[in-house]
């Protein structure tokens, strides 16, 4: 499949801010594929080929869409509707992204991540964030969106007493 023929599938799947990524992230990151070097989501659950076992990385089954970094060091993945990261032996997950997202890809040099989320405009737009989170997601297309005030977003905590007060 070509570079146009991808363009052209991500347009009528309703994507079209996605096919712009290219040329912001690389061509090798925004063609990325399904699996990722033993990395795979099943029934909500993440896991990893360790050699000839299998490891189940996440606890719940709110998770999906995982994606290796370039080192193989870490995995980018949807978490309940937002992006998260962990190391790939399921440790130091945390949440990056400052609204719901899909679709996260690493950069080629593995210090950010572009995801898909809605953007100003209500469309889907792509947004870059880094891997330690807790900063606001930079806009990247549409390029209206890249002046607007990024609306304030909360981040979910596994940790208790950490959310609001009841």
């Amino acid at each position: 499949m070509n570079s146009t023929a991808i363009t052209k599938a991500l347009t009528l799947a309703g994507f079209t801010a996605i096919a712009g990524i290219s040329t912001m992230i690389g061509s090798a990151a925004a063609h990325a594929t399904v699996t990722d070097h033993g990395v795979y989501a099943r029934h909500g659950v993440i896991y990893i080929k360790d050699g000839t076992r299998t490891v189940r990385l996440t606890e719940d089954e709110v998770s999906s869409q995982p994606r290796l970094s370039p080192d193989g060091t870490s995995i980018t993945y949807v978490h309940n509707g937002t992006v998260w990261v962990m190391a790939a032996d399921g440790a130091g997950k945390h949440q990056v992204s400052d609204r719901t997202g899909t679709a996260p890809v690493w950069s080629p040099d593995g210090t950010s991540i572009t995801y898909t989320a809605q953007s100003c405009t209500g469309a889907p737009g792509t947004f870059r964030v880094g891997t330690d989170g807790g900063t606001a997601s930079e806009p990247i297309l549409p390029a209206a969106c890249r002046d607007e005030a990024t609306p304030q977003m909360g981040y979910i905590t596994d940790q208790p007493g950490t959310g609001p007060q009841a």
